[in-house]
C-alpha cells in the first residue's frame, strides 16, 4: 500500500493555489481542507464572485424556448452588458445559467458574442418555472433582477435557513 499523501500544515498554510481546468481564463482556485486535513472542494478567493446570470428576462427580453427564432434577434439590455463586462474585467467569474436547452447552444453563444458579452461559460437546462430555492454547502447570495442592472448594494432581509 502506498504511503498516505502528506497533508499541509494547516496552521501555516490554509490554502494552496491551483489552476482551474473548467474556465477560459484559468481562474485561481484555493484548495480547502477540513479540520482532519481531508481535502474539500476548492473555493474562489473571497474577493472573486462567481456570478450566475439568467439570460431571458434578465439581459434581454424574455424569449421562451418554444420560440427559438427570436433568440437570434432579441435586443440585449445595454445596462446588463455594461455591468457584466465591468464585473468580468474586475476578475469575477461570469456564467450564464439559463433554461435554454442544449439545442439552443449555438444561437445563444453566437448572440452573446455578437453583442459583446464577456463570460466564462453558459450552463444550460436550468429548470423552468422560477421559484428557485438553492441549497448548497457554499455561500449563496441571490439578487432578483427588477428591470435595471446597476452596481449591487447591501440590504438585510429575512432568509430561510436550516436550524443549528
Amino acid at each position: 500500500m502506498p504511503p498516505a499523501p502528506e497533508m499541509p500544515d494547516l496552521q501555516k498554510v490554509k490554502t494552496v493555489i491551483a489552476m482551474s481546468e473548467n474556465t477560459d481564463n484559468a481562474t485561481l482556485l484555493q484548495n480547502a481542507y477540513d479540520e482532519a486535513g481531508r481535502r474539500l472542494s476548492p473555493k474562489l478567493p473571497s474577493h472573486v464572485k462567481n456570478y450566475l446570470i439568467d439570460i431571458d428576462g434578465t439581459i434581454c427580453d424574455d424569449v421562451p424556448n418554444e420560440e427559438p427564432d427570436r433568440m437570434a434577434t432579441v435586443e440585449h439590455y445595454p445596462d446588463a452588458l455594461e455591468i457584466l463586462n465591468h464585473w468580468y474585467d474586475e476578475g469575477h467569474q461570469i456564467y450564464f445559467f439559463t433554461s435554454r436547452t442544449d439545442e439552443h447552444r449555438q444561437v445563444t453563444e453566437e448572440w452573446l458574442n455578437r453583442h459583446g458579452f464577456k463570460y466564462h461559460g453558459v450552463v444550460y437546462n436550468k429548470p423552468r418555472g422560477g421559484n428557485y430555492h438553492w441549497i448548497d454547502n457554499h455561500i449563496v447570495k441571490a439578487t432578483r433582477y427588477k428591470g435595471k442592472f446597476t452596481e449591487l448594494v447591501v440590504e438585510s432581509h429575512h432568509i430561510e435557513v436550516f436550524p443549528d
